[in-house]
């Protein structure tokens, strides 16, 4: 990692009801050079909105009353809001949790306890649009996502594509209409996402089932692996979700994954 990212002042808003954790994001933050205003109930954080003008809202989805994802979904639904990065930051861990808030309009999502110095490097990279494949770099050396994006490669580059892929890795051979109920993604494109999957070799088709095809086998079940351990999904989520792919870095020619295969 090469050095922490600076807020350079931008407003942050924190929705949470948690006056402990929000005193220390918002602590934590401005040490970072953020400007942090606090929620602690969803509708006073949708009134935040209009009268702080925030850079990111940091959002928990363990709200009352109108509950996290109804407040993403306000958010991505108002005009002059919806352009704003929304990253959830919650204890909601399982994969459906993880999905359906970025199918919903999420920028990113962190599981709690917070990881700070991942929340630093998120912020940064989605606030820093001059400095981009600097920020992504930094993400791709961040704990284990290297290891991750090595894994991915190029081609997974939507959530159905690693939902898909995961879950294949997991159970072997699965019939298409068992694939789609298992999946949380319920796009109505999803069967094209995976008519691409099989045309470029990463899935196979026997009959009406589905499986991982041959070339992809290792690759896969070592994904598999590596997102079963601690924040190893919510990490290839991010990773695929915010586009920080393999080859934006290798065309670098420099960072954590120089000389990956």
């Amino acid at each position: 990692m090469n050095g922490s990212p600076t807020g350079s002042g931008k407003r942050i808003l924190y929705i949470e009801d948690d006056p402990a954790v929000a005193t220390m994001v918002r602590v934590t933050l401005s040490l970072a050079g953020y400007e942090v205003v606090e929620a602690s109930k969803g509708t006073q954080g949708l009134d935040l909105l209009y009268t702080s003008f925030p850079h990111a809202v940091l959002l928990d989805l363990r709200m009352p009353v109108l509950g996290g994802l109804g407040i993403l979904d306000i958010i991505r639904g108002k005009s002059g809001l919806r352009e704003v990065p929304v990253i959830c930051l919650t204890a909601l861990a399982e994969p459906e949790d993880i999905y359906a808030a970025l199918y919903r309009g999420a920028d990113a999502y962190l599981v709690k306890p917070i990881d700070f110095d991942l929340l630093k490097l998120v912020l940064a990279y989605l606030l820093e649009d001059r400095d981009r494949l600097a920020r992504a770099r930094e993400l791709a050396g961040y704990d284990r996502a290297g290891d991750i994006l090595d894994l991915l490669g190029k081609e997974l580059d939507l959530l159905p594509k690693l939902e898909a892929m995961l879950l294949l890795a997991k159970r072997g051979v699965l019939g298409t209409s068992e694939l789609y109920r298992f999946m949380v993604y319920r796009g109505e494109d999803l069967g094209r996402v995976l008519d691409e999957m099989v045309s470029a070799g990463m899935l196979e088709r026997e009959g009406d089932s589905l499986r991982v095809a041959a070339p992809w086998r290792d690759r896969a079940a070592a994904l598999a692996r590596e997102t079963s351990r601690s924040r190893g999904l919510e990490l290839a989520a991010n990773l695929v979700h915010m586009g920080v792919n393999l080859l934006d870095l290798q065309e670098l020619g420099e960072g954590p994954l120089q000389g990956r295969n």
